[in-house]
């Protein structure tokens, strides 16, 4: 869509009021918009404001648009909310108070929090499906640190693995290996 240029564009918006938004601006993105309009206002054309505020032509012209759609609000980025929270503040706090005990403590035969296995409770206490990556993200954000693991745990309970894979879950089995490569979580310490 072609914009107007010069008087044509911002009809009811003068240049001076366009020069003290843009001087009077302290965001850099919404600056450079403001000057893409002023340019745009003294007739300058849309490679030429590209070039001098080193902007693709595309983006010049998305901009232009949008203020002469919009005002000159619409030079400023409006915050997006991003998708919504699989696991509610709700779940988020029963699952900081569960990786609080030890995973002996939920029944599972494992000494330490894994990734996977983290994943695996969240999958079936909750009915929610996470990628490895989210679930880290997700147990930094609730205050955990990444910790590397011993070839093996000293207190390891053979007795306690060996009753819990009479009734051993599948989806289970990729959680229960841990080697000198594999980090597992821990609560993260107070300064």
């Amino acid at each position: 869509m072609y914009v107007k240029k010069g008087e044509l564009f911002l009809r009811k918006i003068s240049i001076e009021e366009v020069e003290e938004a843009y001087n009077s601006e302290t965001n850099a993105k919404a600056k450079i918009r403001l000057q893409c309009v002023l340019l745009r206002k003294k007739g300058k054309s849309q490679p030429y404001i590209s070039e001098v505020t080193g902007t693709p032509v595309t983006t010049v012209s998305g901009v232009l648009r949008r203020v002469e759609k919009k005002g000159l609000k619409a030079v400023c980025a409006v915050k997006q909310k991003g998708q919504p929270l699989k696991l509610s503040s709700a779940n988020r706090l029963r699952l900081k108070r569960m990786l609080a005990q030890s995973p002996q403590k939920q029944k599972l035969p494992f000494l330490l929090w894994t990734t996977k296995l983290v994943r695996y409770i969240i999958k079936k206490r909750f009915g929610v499906d996470y990628v490895i990556m989210q679930v880290h993200r997700l147990l930094k954000s609730l205050g955990f640190t990444m910790q590397k693991a011993r070839p093996e745990h000293i207190k390891a309970s053979k007795a306690l693995q060996a009753e819990y894979k009479k009734n051993f879950d599948e989806e289970l089995a990729g959680c229960g290996y841990l080697d000198t490569r594999s980090y597992f979580w821990t609560k993260q310490h107070s300064h």
